[in-house]
This record gives structure tokens, sequence and C-alpha cells, in this order.
């Protein structure tokens, strides 16, 4: 794989093209990266806000009517509707795994068939979560690439 920086000071922001012969696992990867990379997403906490990478961010869950961002340590609210995030962070490493939750796939460190068609995810900082049945093929098909 070659890689081309051109600096052009008449561009206002980056503008990336991969070419390729053809688009396999590693090129769709390489592009996921890049969205994650540049899509950031504020959170709020203790009156601070804060900018979050996507590659930061475990999950997002609904608790209570308000949407929370999860990272390895802390957790910060964001002012989006669940479904308006799913469909922003649709290209990304981000799927729905449940009615309340959005889950980085990137952070599953294992996974594990529960009854009734469920999948527990164990996460990279230990934490664990069901995929529900509902949410269970689209789930397995985001895995695959």
């Amino acid at each position: 794989m070659k890689l081309k920086i051109e600096e052009d000071e008449q561009l206002v922001e980056p503008e990336i093209t991969i070419r390729c012969p053809k688009i396999d696992e590693s090129i769709v990867k390489l592009s996921e990266v890049i969205n994650n990379h540049f899509i950031r997403i504020l959170g709020k906490k203790e009156g601070m806000t804060t900018i979050l990478n996507l590659d930061e961010i475990y999950y997002f869950e609904v608790v209570e009517n308000r949407l929370f961002a999860y990272t390895e340590k802390e957790v910060y609210e964001v002012n989006y509707k669940l479904q308006q995030l799913a469909t922003i962070l649709l290209p990304t490493a981000f799927i729905q795994t449940s009615r309340t939750m959005l889950l980085n796939i990137a952070k599953i460190k294992r996974i594990r068939s529960l009854v009734n068609g469920r999948i527990m995810a164990i996460l990279d900082n230990g934490e664990k979560t069901v995929i529900t049945r509902v949410y269970a093929n689209d789930f397995k098909q985001k895995l695959k690439g």
C-alpha cells in the first residue's frame, strides 16, 4: 500500500480519497477508522462540555429518557435522540443492540451466545452487555464486515 499526502491551501477541510483495485474488508475497516476519527460528539458532565472522539466511546445508552456516552471511565450526557445518533453513526463501528443502546463493536473483547437468540458482549473494560434477539442478526452482519 502506498500513502501519499498532498498539501492544498485552497481546501477548507481535509479530503481523503482511497484508491484501490477492489474494496475488501481491510479497505472497509480503514474507512471506518477514518470516519470514526473525524466524527466528534459533544458530551456534558458536571456543567462542562467535552469533545469526545468516537474511538473512545464504548456505547451510548438511554437512561430515564436521557442519552449518555460511556467511555472507559467516564459517563457524559449527549444532546441527541438515540435514533438520530444511530443514523449519524451508521457508517461507523456503532450498531444498535437494544431499544436503548448503540454499541461500539471495536470495543468488544468476546461474545457468547445466550438463550432465546440473545448475545452477550464482553467489552475491553470488562463490562458486559446483552444484544437482544431483535438486533442480533444485524449485529452478526456488522461483525462480519
